[in-house]
Formats: structure tokens, sequence, C-alpha cells
């Protein structure tokens, strides 16, 4: 019996000193936007990567979208950086948020080809890749067929943005509708539909990147004729009733439902909205009534629109670079990136992705594949307090407080003071 209890004492005091000698797991910190996060499909992906890291756990924290810089930023000024980061990792480096990553681009296999032109310019900054492409989207126009049938247009009548007001006037004054269309003050929308009507917010390549100074700066131009008149007619519409007033900064699930029921003919927005509009027979709407235009274009022979999506960055001081980066791989991958395109709408950065038959077999998920060839990235995103300065002036055009031209004269000022300041 003594012996067999000083056994057990042996055993005991062995476990407690392995247990004691135990590493402790890694934590990666993750920041992402609220409706990633919160994806079943991210979690899954999340799950396969621990159980292929034992040794690693992933905590994931929610946020805003547009919130995220000021997060990861606050995180680093506390020596608290987190691991890896949502946003747009080309911003992300202007900020000096992130990190270079060119070197596990290289270790991993990577290359440019992998992924769409649109994709890559999203995680490039100054020649090096900071990133790596999450998804992409452009914005377009879902259209109502039978609604257009009501008004006595076809598709083809929604190609140049100078005929829509007065179709959308039409398509709003039909029994069935509360409006045409809803506008909001998005700055991102907005910048599709400015482009798409041949205007820029600042100086760009053919890439639709910023061409920069001497010192590094861009040359902005909210004053842009274009610019104005594509901004008047969104306000026009807004004016004349054919679109509600944009009362928040983003409008979208209202809009979107207002689309699916049958109360507005026009939606403008991006493929995350699919999913919502492919149910809509459960309200008014068929999905075979959908169809899915290029925004209307100042030229339709040469159409552009806004180029969507994401990435996934490392930022600056990241405790863990090499794990964050094989995380942002495994978020990445092809097979995670066609259930995003067929359950939520997501389209795959991957341009292998396109092979699979789902791009063929859904128009409308299609037609949202061919405007990514015209997709600009919308370069403002690098330069926040010019944005910001951007976002209010759209706003007070938008709900009647100024006219365009004063509401972008005051933009252009704040930018040309930003200029100076730096």
């Amino acid at each position: 019996m003594r012996r067999l209890l000083v056994g057990l004492l042996v055993v005991l005091a062995t476990g407690c000193a392995l247990s004691s000698n135990a590493t402790e797991p890694i934590t990666l910190r993750v920041i992402m936007a609220d409706d990633w996060a919160s994806a079943p499909l991210v979690g899954e992906a999340i799950a396969d990567f621990e159980e292929q890291h034992p040794e690693v756990r992933v905590q994931v924290q929610g946020s805003p979208f547009s919130q995220i810089p000021e997060l990861v930023e606050s995180a680093g000024e506390l020596s608290q950086p987190y691991d890896l980061a949502h946003w747009h990792a080309f911003a992300a480096a202007a900020a000096g948020l992130a990190e270079p990553l060119d070197d596990l681009w290289a270790q991993a296999g990577l290359a440019e080809d992998d992924y769409l032109p649109g994709a890559v310019l999203d995680v490039t900054w100054d020649g090096a890749r900071y990133g790596v492409p999450l998804d992409v989207n452009a914005l377009v126009l879902m259209a109502n067929r039978d609604l257009l049938a009501d008004a006595g247009l076809a598709a083809d009548d929604l190609a140049r943005v100078a005929d829509l007001p007065e179709h959308a006037a039409g398509l709003a004054a039909l029994e069935s509708t509360e409006h045409a269309l809803a506008v909001t003050a998005s700055s991102w929308a907005a910048y599709g539909w400015i482009v798409a009507g041949g205007g820029q917010l600042l100086e760009t390549d053919a890439d639709g990147m910023a061409v920069l100074d001497e010192r590094g700066l861009p040359t902005f131009t909210f004053d842009h004729p274009r610019t104005i008149a594509v901004i008047e007619t969104l306000a026009s519409m807004v004016d004349s009733g054919a679109a509600p007033p944009p009362l928040a900064p983003d409008l979208s699930t209202d809009a979107i439902s207002s689309f699916a029921d049958g109360r507005s003919a026009l939606h403008a927005s991006g493929s995350w909205d699919l999913p919502i509009a492919r149910r809509a027979e459960q309200a008014e709407v068929r999905a075979e009534d959908i169809v899915v235009l290029p925004l209307p274009q100042l030229d339709p022979a040469t159409p552009r629109t806004v180029l969507g999506g994401s990435s996934l960055f490392v930022p600056e001081g990241a405790p863990n670079r090499e794990l964050a980066f094989d995380l942002a791989l495994a978020l990445t991958q092809l097979e995670v990136g066609l259930r995003l395109a067929a359950e939520e709408g997501r389209l795959p950065a991957r341009t292998a992705a396109y092979e699979a038959p789902m791009f063929r077999a859904a128009p409308d998920l299609a037609a949202f594949v061919r405007e990514l060839e015209h997709a600009q990235v919308m370069p403002l995103i690098a330069y926040p307090e010019v944005a910001v300065a951007f976002r209010d002036g759209l706003e007070a055009a938008l709900g009647g407080r100024s006219s365009t031209a004063e509401a972008m004269a005051r933009v252009q000022e704040a930018a040309d003071r930003w200029q100076a300041e730096r």
C-alpha cells in the first residue's frame, strides 16, 4: 500500500511539472468588419486553421468597417497591435499602419496573376504589397424588369446618366412604386456614380490610382465640372421626389428591402445584395425579374464604375506576422471564396474562382463579374481626412443644405488646406 501511494504521488508530481512547463497557446488577435466576423463560413475557416495549428487560438473582434483603421492605429499606440486586420491594405500602407509582405508572398509562392488586377491594386502601395486580397466587387444598377416595362422603358434606356432623371421620374410616378431608387450618401457609391459620369475626385493613372507629385501627394479635383454635374443629377432626383432624402450616410438595408418589395424600381449596389434580391420572390419581386446593368454612363462605350471589396493586412508591429499571414491565406483560399460567392454574394479575389460553373449559370452574378474589368479602386480612401470632408460635402449636397457647386468648393478648400499642411 505504501509503495502504491508513493507511486501515485510521483505520477501526480510529474503531471503537475508537465502542466507547469506546457507552452501557452499563441493568441492571434484579428479585427474584421462586423458582417465578416460573424459569418459562419469565416468561423469554419478559422476553426480549420486552429485544428491545423493546435498551438494557436484566434480571437476575432468585429467592428464597423470604416472604424477599423482607427482601431488598428489605437492598438498600435497602446503597444497592443492586432496580428491581422481587414480593410484596404493599400490605404493602411499609405497611413503607415501595415507591414510590407513581399517576402511572405514569395515564400508562399503567390503571384499577382493569381488575383484579379483590381484586387492586387487594393493591396499595393508604392510598388510593394501590403496584404492579401480577400474579395472584390463593383457598383452596378439592379433593375426590376416588370416596373421598367410598366414605365415604357427598356434596359438600354438606362445606359446614359443624362437620361436618368427623366426615366427616374417616370418610374417614381408608377402607382406601385414609392420612388425610383434610393440615393445614399455613401462616399463609395458616389464615387461609382461620379466616375461613370466622367468625373473624378483626384488625378489618377490608367489603373485609377492616384498620381502623386514629388512630395508624394495627390492632386484633388473635387470641383471637376463632371463631378459637380453627376452629384447635381443625384441631388435633383432627391429634390424631385424620385429618390427619398438620404437621412443617413448608409441606407443600404432600407434600400434593398424597398427594391425587394417592389417599392423602388432600381437599386445601385454590390453583389452582396444578390442573396437578398434572389429571395425577393418571398415579397413582390421574382428573382428572374431582376436584371443587373452597368451604372448609367457618360459614354456607354467606355463604361466605368468603382471597385469594391477588401483585403487583409498585417498591422505594423504585429507580434505574430508569419502566423497572421498564414491565417490570411486560409481565409482567402479558393474553396472559401467560392462558398462566399454562392452563399453570400461575395466575389472572390482569385482568378481561378471564375472558372466555376456558378459564374456562368447565374446571369445576375455573371453581370457583376463583367463589370469588374471596368471598376476602379477609390483612391480617396488613402486620405481619410480629405475623405471625411468629401462625405460631409456630399451629405450637404444630397440633403439640400447646400448647392453642389458650393459643397464641392468647400471640399476642395479643405483638400487644399490638407495638402498645404503636409
